[in-house]
């Protein structure tokens, strides 16, 4: 894949004892960690997260893996995460769970204000960043050159979180409604990147097709 072509987005390294300093990053490819996998798991927090990842081990193995928000809390023990990525890494919570994470997982965001965090992700235009945690994770493996992105937990429907349950009855995460930002996949269906993606359920599926076997060794 040619990363740099397709690839929108410019990474930059965070000094973390001044985290309002970018160090540019010249080539994003050298993020990538040396695992030899082509192919990028990425793991939301969809509701039916954990058998869309029994059902990707099911015919993929091994894979790197990002996983986004609270999403390292279900991946299973000795599963190694390679990426850690959040959209509010400047809230508490999100700060938290990437403190929390071991050595030599590489935590991403766009937020300047991102304590814990090692690379903050820009835009190569000057408009603002517009979809999901999703949408800049898929950005993210493309720049890293991923030759398959996978999404796992990341249905864009109305089914809600993995942890809608343990929720207050009055908290607003308890219906949200994702199908409002299926306009963002449907572009991305439709451009030539779309043809790197898979996504394992949901409308995201819909959009992009599940993985085979076929797809994901045909590097």
């Amino acid at each position: 894949m040619d990363s740099n072509f397709l690839s929108t987005v410019q990474p930059y390294r965070i000094d973390p004892k001044r985290w309002w300093v970018d160090i540019p990053v010249k080539d994003a490819s050298e993020l990538k960690p040396d695992t030899g996998n082509d192919v990028l798991l990425i793991v939301g927090d969809g509701r039916d997260v954990l058998a869309d990842l029994i059902n990707f081990w099911g015919i993929q193995e091994p894979a790197d893996i990002m996983c986004m928000n609270f999403s390292p809390k279900i991946i299973p023990e000795g599963v190694p995460i390679q990426h850690y990525i959040a959209g509010d890494s400047h809230t508490p919570s999100m700060q938290k769970i990437a403190g929390q994470l071991p050595s030599g997982v590489l935590r991403h965001c766009w937020n300047q204000n991102s304590t814990n965090f090692d690379i903050r992700w820009g835009r190569n235009t000057s408009k603002g960043w517009t979809g999901t945690t999703a949408n800049l994770g898929v950005k993210i493996g493309i720049a890293l050159g991923y030759m398959k992105i996978v999404l796992a937990g990341c249905p864009m429907d109305t089914s809600g979180n993995w942890y809608r349950d343990s929720l207050p009855e009055n908290d607003v995460k308890r219906g949200k409604d994702h199908t409002a930002h299926l306009w963002k996949w449907t572009e991305i269906a439709s451009r030539p990147i779309g043809r790197f993606i898979r996504s394992m359920s949901g409308n995201t599926a819909m959009l992009f097709g599940e993985p085979d076997k076929e797809w994901l060794q045909n590097v």
